[in-house]
This record gives C-alpha cells, structure tokens and sequence, in this order.
C-alpha cells in the first residue's frame, strides 16, 4: 500500500474544470461510453492490454477505480465534454513516488475525439493539478515509441525521453 503521509491525496476525486472539458468522477451512468474507449482495439492498442471484452468488464473496472481512490493509490477522471456531455477519454494519476513526489500519468480517448485537443487540455488540468493540489515535483508517462500521436503530444506539454519508454515533465517548484 502506497505511504500518503507526505502528502494528501484527496478521497474524494474533485472536479477539474477546462475551456471544453470537464474532468470529473466516472459514474456507473458512463458505462456505455467507457466500454466505447476501453473496448475499441485501436485505442487500447498501445496501452499492452487487451480491450474490454464486454459492458460487463466497465462495471470491474469502475468498482475498481473507487477502491483504488478511497486507498489513495490512483485519482482517475472521466473526461466529458461541455457542449455534449458526452464522456471523451480518462486521464489518471498513479504510481505515486512519495518520496520523490511524483507520480505516473495516464490517458485514454475516444476515438472520434482524436486530433481536436481534448488530451492536451486534459492532461494541462491534471498536471497544474498535480502541481498545484498535490505539490508533486514531476509526472512521468509511459508510451510507446510505436504512439506517434501521443508521443507528439507529451513532447508538445513538455515532457522528455527518461529512458525505458517513459516520458518525464519536471514540474515548477
């Protein structure tokens, strides 16, 4: 079990508000549009696991992700658009280092948001969040070389090569 007695990891996820996103908790109400993402084989494709076999497997996944937040080890949003609603993408943090403060950040999104900015605007509230909220010193992020999309973008926010795949921002401190 992670050490959360350096800093505080809120046990209640907060709302993280953008220009066109909101990020907020998954709710059992976006079962559909999660099995959209997490079941769709070429947004699963670089994330080494297999995609969501059936809507049954997003129930797990969110009964999870609320004992994994009430633990402390993982704060995972649903990313859902101002204008629809709809539920684009998840963007998490986990892995906490606590005595480096830092942690692992990662993302998923739909296809049909892909190449609009949605993730870039995502991951810039989780990161001032990271930052600002949780004091944490840096973020690392592991993508695959073959994710030229994606290692793009973490390129464009600031991350660099830390080796072994992983991208590394140092955060301002």
């Amino acid at each position: 079990m992670t050490d959360t007695s350096r800093f505080h990891i809120p046990a209640v996820l907060p709302a993280l508000r953008g220009e066109r996103l909101l990020l907020r908790a998954m709710k059992e109400d976006d079962a559909a549009a999660l099995f959209d993402i997490y079941g769709d084989p070429q947004v699963m494709q670089y994330t080494g696991e297999r995609p969501f076999p059936n809507p049954g497997t997003v129930r797990l996944m969110l009964k999870s992700v609320r004992k994994l937040l009430a633990e402390g080890e993982s704060l995972e949003w649903a990313i859902a658009s101002h204008d629809s609603g709809l539920v684009v993408g998840t963007c998490g943090l986990h892995s906490f280092d606590m005595a480096l403060r830092t942690a692992e950040v990662g993302c998923l999104l739909r296809q049909s948001a892909w190449g609009k900015g949605y993730m870039a605007e995502a991951l810039g509230l989780v990161t001032t969040f990271a930052d600002e909220v949780l004091g944490l010193y840096g973020l690392a992020a592991d993508v695959a070389e073959a994710n030229v999309q994606a290692q793009r973008l973490f390129g464009k926010l600031g991350y660099r090569a830390a080796g072994s795949g992983m991208l590394e921002l140092a955060l301002k401190r």
